[in-house]
């Protein structure tokens, strides 16, 4: 009897521990809960978007910053391990602030997102990867380069 309730335990503990792990691995949150929480939007200066080598942009506007920032906050993300190399596109976006750089970011089309926080600690978790779960019409951010 005692060997039965021991095979039951470790079956309960199995299930629980793959729940969380269901849990905790599809759990989507918007960008700003994943990325953007330690930043304060007051105090970003400018937002350099480049694509390729030849198309670049500094945006110094509060309305820009502001579309900008307020557009990629509402994106709903999943962390993922590894991004896909089908993509077409790709946009290095950098965040200042009046410090320096704040937050770098490369966006894969519109299906994956790399964050870098310049000021994370420690270090090893500064890069985080992010496959984007929402719809996101990267217009927004083509528009800037025209």
């Amino acid at each position: 009897m005692q060997k039965r309730n021991y095979y039951i335990l470790a079956c309960m503990i199995i299930l629980l521990a793959v729940g969380l792990w269901f849990f905790t691995m599809n759990s989507t949150k918007s960008l700003q809960e994943a990325a953007w929480n330690d930043v304060d939007f007051d105090t970003i200066t400018s937002i350099e978007i480049e694509k390729g080598h030849d198309q670049k942009v500094t945006l110094t506007a509060k309305a820009d910053i502001y579309k900008i920032t307020s557009t990629l906050s509402a994106l709903e993300v999943k962390k993922d391990s590894s991004i896909s190399k089908d993509f077409n596109d790709v946009y290095r976006l950098l965040v200042y602030v009046d410090r320096g750089a704040r937050i770098g970011m490369f966006l894969y089309d519109n299906k994956y997102i790399d964050v870098y926080d310049y000021e994370a600690s420690p270090k090893k978790n500064s890069s985080m990867k992010y496959k984007i779960t929402s719809n996101f019409d990267g217009k927004i951010i083509h528009d800037y380069l025209k």
